[in-house]
């Protein structure tokens, strides 16, 4: 657990039963990039308050870069949360990849680990005896990690994890592209999981395929943040980011946005979905 200095603005929500605040808007470490740009984006994101990182295995260099950050941070300031994840699915291959994982960023353990993107076949390989879920706890019984967490792009494994009972936090994709999983969210929300949001613009070139639409005016990447923030039921929203200019415009618009109504964020969707219509039209 590292420190920051905290930025003026930056409201926080509690990250369910792991009693954690979180920044509304945390970094999504997927694509921070490789060396000195996604380094400083992190840093930059950290010194500005953003108290929630959320990196993998299987992104890269992501783990290394978020080590590299959080050791330029000085002593005394707010936490910073770390989440990684594993995509291996027994318990050998989970405890193993924890152990690449500390070393990566650095600490001796981490608030978060996950299992990653676990679709309706691999559950039963991780639920299982031996299974990856299994090595998590052995982890948490030996201090490695705090809480235990699942990330999957299956809304129905997701409400299997949640009515599981076993674990802390849920990953789950947020968007008007991506409105599958409202319902374990709110499931979630209701039995005191801690909601992470990904992919708030859609993820896949989603935002980018929407922005060549002539009718997308108004449609751009401040615009779906504020709609996944505008969600009381997500704990943090974690856009993608690698470079410092995307941190300081998420973290601006994060910083002053009125939530969206209902019926706005109703509103808001037709949009995208027209917008979407006429772009398929054209192609």
């Amino acid at each position: 657990m590292l420190e920051t200095t905290p930025a003026v603005g930056l409201l926080k929500r509690r990250l369910g039963k792991t009693g954690l605040l979180v920044a509304e808007v945390g970094f999504g470490g997927a694509h921070v990039g490789a060396g000195d740009e996604g380094e400083e984006a992190l840093f930059r994101a950290f010194s500005l308050g953003v108290n929630f990182v959320e990196t993998g295995r299987l992104y890269g260099e992501s783990e290394f870069l978020v080590g590299r950050a959080l050791r330029r941070l000085g002593k005394g300031a707010p936490a910073v949360y770390v989440a990684s994840k594993t995509l291996k699915r027994t318990r050998d291959g989970a405890l193993n990849d924890l152990k690449k994982s500390l070393g990566h960023l650095g600490l001796e353990s981490v608030d978060i680990y996950q299992l990653g993107d676990v679709d309706e076949q691999a559950w039963e390989r991780v639920t299982a005896g031996g299974g990856a879920l299994e090595g998590l706890r052995e982890a948490r019984e030996q201090g490695l990690v705090r809480f235990v967490g699942l990330t999957s792009h299956s809304a129905e494994v997701l409400r299997r994890g949640v009515e599981s009972g076993q674990f802390d936090t849920i990953e789950v994709k947020y968007s008007p592209f991506n409105r599958e999983g409202e319902a374990v969210i709110r499931l979630a929300h209701g039995r005191d999981i801690g909601v992470i949001g990904m992919k708030p613009f859609g993820g896949f070139g989603m935002l980018g395929s929407l922005s060549a639409s002539p009718s997308a005016q108004g449609l751009g990447a401040a615009a779906f943040l504020r709609y996944a923030l505008s969600n009381r039921y997500l704990s943090v929203t974690i856009p993608g980011m690698r470079f410092v200019r995307e941190v300081e415009e998420n973290l601006a618009l994060a910083a002053c946005y009125r939530p969206l109504t209902s019926g706005q964020k109703a509103r808001f969707r037709r949009r995208v979905e027209a917008s979407l219509a006429v772009e398929s039209m054209v192609c």
